[in-house]
């Protein structure tokens, strides 16, 4: 299943030059932005909306019901008549990350790769994307008309068979843009657990931490983006190495991507080996 990539336009610069080879994948919800859109709008303009947003999130957590699912009843529940005034709401009220602007400069000012992936809307998210002045690549669930007036989730970036989630971000981080290039995943939950086991490089908070702590999945921890962004910085300016290649994938995943990825052979990304 292709992934397009960056665009041609932005990937050769940043893959010129004497530092390290790298795109960045962006989460969107809970680390780009600080609140979960999805609950915020849930909770904002549905009926009785905080407590059926916390009983969705709740069971999504405890593992009683898939991503999709928790997505399908999600949806569902937003008021169609009301989605230019939730938009409008998203590009005023959902602010950055701390440190959000300069992690940004800095993969401007290097001219890094970058889309943002996220279990998110492409409703909710573009507003923002277009108030900051981001062009990036996205990679994110639509919505539609049910037919009944009602709204309904799509996944076109989904998996062809596997229906644990909605996009399938294992799939993107594995196939994001320009071939031998290290790919950094940022992310912070549930929908971003299998392209941690995915990518090369992870920075990872909240339960994205935790999953990655449990699972043996290196990563480096970040609550604002400073010390994502100084990291970074040390990376693209040759000042520090990259960490030391790792084997990518899980035997044990519940993601077809991951199972197979960690049976294949090395592969050079031109810092070194890697699975």
């Amino acid at each position: 299943m292709a992934v397009p990539g960056p665009s041609s336009r932005a990937a050769p610069e940043a893959l010129r030059g004497g530092g390290p080879r790298l795109q960045i994948l962006l989460d969107f919800d809970g680390t780009l932005v600080e609140p979960n859109v999805a609950i915020v709008l849930v909770e904002r303009f549905c009926p009785d909306g905080q407590r059926v947003a916390h009983e969705i999130d709740q069971e999504l957590h405890a593992g009683h019901i898939t991503l999709r699912e928790a997505w399908a009843r999600q949806v569902a529940l937003l008021p169609p008549s009301r989605l230019h005034e939730m938009t409008d709401f998203v590009a005023r009220e959902v602010p950055l990350r701390r440190g959000a602007r300069r992690l940004l400069g800095l993969l401007r000012e290097h001219n890094v790769p970058t889309a943002i992936v996220s279990g998110g809307l492409e409703f909710f998210i573009r507003p923002v994307l277009a108030r900051e002045g981001l062009e990036y690549p996205l990679f994110a669930d639509g919505i539609e008309y049910d037919g009944e007036a009602r709204l309904r989730v799509v996944h076109p970036y989904g998996h062809p068979t596997c229906r644990l989630c909605g996009i399938c971000k294992a799939n993107v981080a594995l196939r994001f843009g320009a071939p031998g290039v290290s790919t950094v995943f940022i992310g912070d939950g549930s929908t971003d657990k299998y392209a941690a086991e995915v990518a090369e490089i992870v920075f990872a908070r909240h339960r994205l931490q935790e999953y990655c702590a449990r699972a043996n999945v290196p990563f480096f921890p970040f609550d604002d983006f400073d010390p994502v962004t100084n990291r970074l910085e040390g990376w693209l300016t040759g000042v520090h190495p990259l960490p030391p290649p790792r084997s990518r994938g899980l035997a044990t995943s519940a993601c077809p991507i991951s199972q197979e990825l960690s049976r294949s052979p090395p592969r050079d990304v031109g810092q070194g080996v890697v699975r």
